[in-house]
């Protein structure tokens, strides 16, 4: 697999987009993780941006490859621009 530039910034959105991106399509996080054995909370860490290093950034292109990068990336951006516009009008009060 070449590996992609990733223009996710790992955290909570990113690991929730990924959780749901899985369900989208009838797949789970838990079940990738067992296939590929990787232990759920290594996994977890490098979609959370605990892991950074080259085993948890190529953990996380496979997870998001696995998942559906499209579907992460719609998701992930719709959750990032609902978060930006709470920020914003919580400045206007």
């Amino acid at each position: 697999m070449a590996q992609r530039e990733m223009n996710f910034q790992p955290g909570a959105v990113l690991h929730d987009a990924i959780i749901g991106a899985f369900k989208m399509h009838g797949g789970s996080f838990e079940r990738w993780c067992r296939e590929k054995k990787i232990n759920p909370t290594v996994a977890r860490q490098a979609t959370t941006g605990q892991s950074r290093g080259k085993n948890g950034r190529n953990i996380l292109a496979e997870l998001v490859e696995a998942a559906g990068p499209e579907i992460v990336r719609q998701v992930y951006e719709k959750r990032v621009l609902e978060h930006a516009d709470e920020l914003r009008k919580g400045q206007r009060r």
